[in-house]
């Protein structure tokens, strides 16, 4: 019998099929009398709608209210119930929805220690009113709940997504929302050989972030640009999330020192200051990795990162770079082009030509590439499969696959999963040979593999923030983490 948390997991993964075929086939289907069971068949039955379109969407619609009622009379709580309300108007029943609506208003009312927070609290009553038909006081109530806490992006995201569906429901605008959206997420980056001294660079710079308004900054700290711009998101109140390709103090010396001594200490309160670091470890037998191809995965994982954090809270991606004047654009930015999220850019006179540090000489051997690892697929069985899943090479019972082409490999990884959905799949994103991947790198995307419990392709961190620019429609999520020899690493999966 699968846990109601390994279903929840497999749902949160992006696999609401096979969730939904477990939950049945334990049974949890038939439980009428456990609040837990019913909220997750709620969840599950409106996972199911969302992918489905007419007679069917709004059936199961239906359904997911009346189990996430069910659960409310069993256990009265207002989260239940306002799903339920919410469910049951997309489901097409507008009477029951408002019936259930002024039920969550007599709750609040009567306990007003009811709801996790006091956002919470203040979201789910403006939720209610506006199914109720009262916008202004639905407007008033959500203005007051983020007023208590300004900063839980996340909670409001999840408020916007709800009313941007009633909304559509009512066929009424939803524009108001959008001074309540949490703000923007930015990618930042940049050349190294700049006048820092010219006054035009910081006050184009200031000028953008002032019309743009990010809250939150994603890059690197390399000496020049990003360290400007940094030092520009950090005056205006943004977080910054910075990824290096090195650990701290062997960037620093790469990458900070040899351009002035005047760059370390603004480094240094720059790190200070981030409210997350993320370094780009390399694993045991590995040699040290090129400055320009380290540099170039390091970027990608913050563009990812930066791609899901507006995702996440419903608000949107962009990108600020400064180039040098008829510099050829770097390999990533034509990836964020690709993308087309937002990107300006502004040109400067180079101080010092500076650009051999990000080239890669004739003479290297690796790359950004992707592992894809299969566990439990013999070679029969990927014989049928179209060309590009054929070409795997043997490792023991498993069967691997190394590609620079992470767009090719991510379609095979779907073959692989709609041929047999119990196939046990990793995707690992790095900097290796790929004709000669690095023994630990192997063993990291087997680990992997073999952690699967089928539906969905695993991979670590890192990989999933680059698989963000790549992956199109496929759900990526954090599942959790995988003890290794190497120590503990996040699990995420692609489904």
């Amino acid at each position: 019998m699968t846990s109601l948390p390994q279903i929840l997991s497999l749902a949160r993964a992006g696999n609401p099929v096979r969730a939904w075929a477990l939950f049945r086939s334990s049974g949890w289907d038939e439980r009428t009398d456990d609040p837990k069971a019913l909220t997750l068949k709620g969840r599950l039955l409106k996972d199911q709608a969302k992918a489905s379109v007419g007679a069917d969407r709004a059936r199961l619609y239906g359904e997911a209210a009346e189990a996430y009622a069910a659960a409310a009379g069993l256990e009265r709580a207002s989260y239940p119930l306002i799903n339920a309300a919410t469910l049951a108007l997309l489901g097409g029943k507008r009477d029951r929805s408002m019936q259930l609506a002024r039920d969550v208003v007599d709750m609040l009312e009567a306990d007003p220690e009811e709801a996790e927070t006091v956002y919470w609290r203040a979201a789910t009553r403006a939720e209610a009113l506006l199914l109720l038909g009262d916008e202004t006081g639905a407007r008033a109530a959500l203005a007051e709940g983020i007023s208590k806490l300004p900063y839980a992006w996340e909670d409001h995201a999840a408020t916007i997504g709800q009313f941007e569906l009633i909304l559509a429901e009512q066929g009424k605008d939803d524009a108001w929302l959008d001074r309540h959206r949490p703000p923007p997420s930015l990618y930042f980056s940049g050349i190294i050989g700049l006048d820092e001294t010219d006054p035009n660079i910081v006050r184009d710079i200031d000028a953008i972030i002032g019309r743009e308004k990010p809250g939150f900054g994603f890059g690197a700290l390399a000496a020049g640009a990003d360290i400007l711009i940094a030092e520009a998101l950090h005056k205006a109140g943004a977080e910054l999330h910075i990824t290096l390709p090195y650990p701290v103090d062997r960037f620093r010396a790469l990458s900070v020192a040899p351009f002035g001594d005047h760059w370390l200490a603004r480094f240094d309160a720059l790190v200070e200051a981030a409210v997350r670091l993320d370094v780009l470890t390399e694993l045991p037998d590995e040699q040290e990795r090129s400055l320009a191809v380290a540099v170039e995965l390091a970027d990608l994982v913050a563009m990812g990162q930066c791609v899901r954090n507006a995702g996440v809270l419903k608000s949107r991606p962009k990108a600020l770079t400064i180039t040098g004047r008829g510099d050829e654009p770097r390999h990533q930015h034509l990836v964020w082009a690709d993308t087309d999220h937002d990107q300006q850019a502004i040109s400067v006179a180079r101080k010092v030509d500076h650009r051999s540090i990000n080239e890669r000489t004739s003479a290297e051997t690796k790359a950004i590439a992707a592992i894809l690892w299969v566990d439990n697929l013999d070679q029969d069985a990927l014989s049928k499969l179209p060309d590009g899943a054929r070409a795997f090479q043997p490792a023991g019972d498993a069967h691997y696959r190394i590609s620079t082409d992470l767009a090719e490999l991510i379609s095979t990884s779907q073959s692989l999963l709609q041929h047999d959905a119990d196939s046990r799949i990793s995707l690992l994103i790095d900097i290796l040979d790929p004709n000669q991947p690095a023994a630990s790198l192997l063993e990291q995307a087997s680990d992997m593999a073999r952690a699967s419990n089928g539906g969905a392709v695993l991979t670590d961190c890192k990989s999933a923030m680059v698989l963000m620019l790549q992956s199109g429609e496929q759900a990526i999520e954090e599942i959790g983490e995988l003890q290794t020899a190497y120590g503990p690493l996040p699990l995420w999966s692609l489904a």
